[in-house]
């Protein structure tokens, strides 16, 4: 009888030791999948996402607000990267952060175009609204009240994840003037090397009449867990 038990027992503990790899595994490919690294714990989030929005209101002769899809550019993205990483002071493309550079300039277009996340967005060209890549379009630089300005509205991230960054400005234009393009630029004057675009939102031709206004918002939120 007590041969039976010691057998008995070594069965159970057979059972609980392969349970027990088995939810090891488990754990250890579910960290591959999430993550790539066979290292569960070299980790700390299995993810980091940032979201851009766009929105924009109109008041004047014409009253609305709407929001469109905008595209993100990978120029942008990789130039973002490349602050936070920032040893250097150097970047590969655009202008390095500084007292005349940041994401935080907002430039509009009357180029009605298609946005493609692979156009590149920098230089004195490319790093215009309305013309990153094959674009092909122009940013509006005429002293019509719509030329690219500094966001008047400047929330910085808490730095909680969920938290928002709104970057606003309201522009009231000078002259007749059709607006199609946003876009978040990293540099106060136009036609520039140190340009960068980070995103872009293409909508619908607003015709901005003498007095009218166009209130421009890009919303930036961080998510990780």
């Amino acid at each position: 009888m007590n041969f039976l038990k010691i057998e008995w027992t070594k069965k159970r503990g057979a059972i609980a030791l392969l349970a027990c790899g088995l939810v090891v595994t488990s754990f250890i490919l579910g960290g591959y999948v999430a993550t790539g690294n066979w290292n569960p714990w070299g980790n700390k989030h299995y993810y980091q996402n940032l979201n851009v929005n766009f929105g924009y209101c109109v008041s004047g002769s014409q009253n609305f607000c709407s929001s469109v899809h905008n595209t993100m550019y990978n120029s942008g993205v990789a130039w973002l990267d490349q602050v936070m990483q920032g040893t250097t002071g150097t970047v590969t493309n655009g202008c390095f952060p500084s007292a005349t550079c940041g994401m935080s300039f907002i430039a509009l277009s009357g180029s009605s175009v298609t946005l493609a996340a692979g156009d590149t967005s920098y230089g004195v060209s490319q790093g215009n609204c309305g013309a990153a890549g094959s674009e092909g379009g122009s940013e509006i630089v005429a002293a019509n009240g719509l030329q690219r300005a500094a966001a008047t509205t400047n929330t910085l991230l808490s730095g909680a994840t969920g938290s928002t960054s709104v970057l606003q400005k309201t522009f009231t234009s000078t002259a007749t003037q059709t607006v199609d393009l946003a876009c978040l630029v990293s540099f106060g004057t136009a036609s520039s090397a140190s340009s960068i675009q980070l995103a872009a939102a293409s909508f619908t031709g607003v015709t901005l009449n003498n007095g009218d206004t166009i209130q421009i918002t890009w919303t930036l939120t961080w998510t990780w867990a």
